[in-house]
């Protein structure tokens, strides 16, 4: 029996440990809106340009854009220099002139190494930003055009 309890206990810290990357934050990437999707890309568009973001890429037709902003480290600390975020939006016609934007964004951390005398920089990709507050940051500017 007691190697029964001890085997069960095992097995919900072994589930707990390696389960967690599941119950990681999954943010909410996915509006409708009640607005045509060629308004909806204009607006989207005229936003970010206002709010500083770098236009990376545009392509109409497919409805996405890329947009990028640099967010410098103010720690001394540390040696991450600062991070990139990229922007994807995707925006999708649906019936009744609604439409849909996804939202995806990516993390590059720029690091710096070596030594004080010569140092190097590089950049680390960091993948896609699970963080639900860095996507409610940019819906909150865009959905309010919708309104």
């Amino acid at each position: 029996m007691k190697h029964l309890i001890q085997f069960s206990l095992m097995l919900i810290a072994y589930l707990l440990v390696f389960s967690s990357p599941l119950l990681a934050q999954n943010p909410d990437r996915t509006k409708t809106i009640p607005i045509a999707s060629d308004s909806a890309y204009n607006k989207i568009i005229q936003v970010l340009q206002d709010g500083g973001y770098f236009i990376v890429q545009l392509d109409r037709t497919s409805g996405f854009i890329q947009t990028s902003t640099y967010l410098e480290n103010k720690n001394l600390l540390s040696n991450k220099e600062g991070e990139k975020l990229i922007f994807n939006f995707l925006i999708s016609p649906l019936q009744a002139k609604r439409s849909k934007i996804v939202l995806n964004i990516f993390s590059i951390e720029r690091r710096k190494g070596g030594s004080f005398d010569a140092p190097n920089y590089y950049d680390e990709d960091k993948g896609i930003v699970r963080d639900n507050k860095a996507y409610q940051q940019i819906w909150d500017k865009i959905l309010p055009l919708f309104q």
